[in-house]
């Protein structure tokens, strides 16, 4: 799975860049803004604490101008914000609404509709990584009539308990076969127990609400789940 504020941070570390690394002395980052970032790749469940640490200090911060002080902060954060999901995460049920989801996507994707957890982090982004799926499985020869995805942007509305939206499309770019595919969507997803909001529009995204994030964090030990 692509790290979800990647292309994101990349962005704005090229613009901390072109000022230029070799004259740039180490700044004081924003603690709090950083602590946020944090957060929300710790609560997202996307990402392990590893990767967060390098996400952090080598895409959203400029490793070159993040002085000694500040690295040693940034990697205590982030050891205290997973410390304190994986505690959370013993006092959630077995089932969570997210693994709820993922059957639903699971089950879609089976029936030829690309379902994709965290596309990038834009629409842009999300349709772009369909496309690249449904190109690599035609190559394969498998056919894929649809796609239906979420977003790193999307992550960060969830989180805040704002619903979390579903972008879908057809691969034949008909309105009837997108209202189809949507139609499939919102009752693949309704037979888990969750509910939708979708007005039958093909220019509106479907929203899933109310839905509690909870998804566990993968482990940094490859012999762990």
């Amino acid at each position: 799975m692509p790290k979800i504020f990647r292309r994101l941070f990349a962005g704005q570390r090229r613009g901390l860049q072109s000022r230029g690394a070799s004259d740039t002395p180490a700044e004081k980052i924003d603690r709090a803004d950083t602590a946020e970032r944090i957060e929300i790749l710790a609560r997202g469940g996307f990402e392990s604490r590893a990767s967060t640490l390098e996400t952090i200090l080598d895409e959203y911060l400029d490793p070159d101008t993040v002085d000694p002080e500040d690295r040693r902060w940034v990697e205590a954060e982030v050891a205290r914000a997973f410390a304190a999901k994986r505690a959370d995460e013993v006092t959630w049920p077995l089932e969570t609404d997210f693994d709820r989801l993922a059957v639903a996507f699971d089950a879609l994707d089976a029936r030829g509709i690309i379902a994709l957890h965290c596309a990038g982090y834009t629409r842009s982004d999300g349709i772009s990584d369909a496309a690249e799926v449904y190109h690599q499985r035609r190559e394969r020869g498998r056919a894929s009539r649809g796609f239906v995805f979420y977003h790193g942007q999307d992550v960060e509305a969830v989180l805040v308990d704002r619903g979390l939206y579903l972008a879908f499309g057809a691969f034949d770019e008909r309105d009837e076969t997108m209202a189809a595919i949507a139609a499939e969507i919102v009752a693949a997803v309704e037979a888990q127990g969750l509910r939708t909001e979708w007005d039958g529009d093909v220019g509106r995204r479907i929203l899933v609400h109310p839905i509690r994030w909870l998804k566990r964090s993968p482990s940094d030990d490859p012999r762990e789940g």
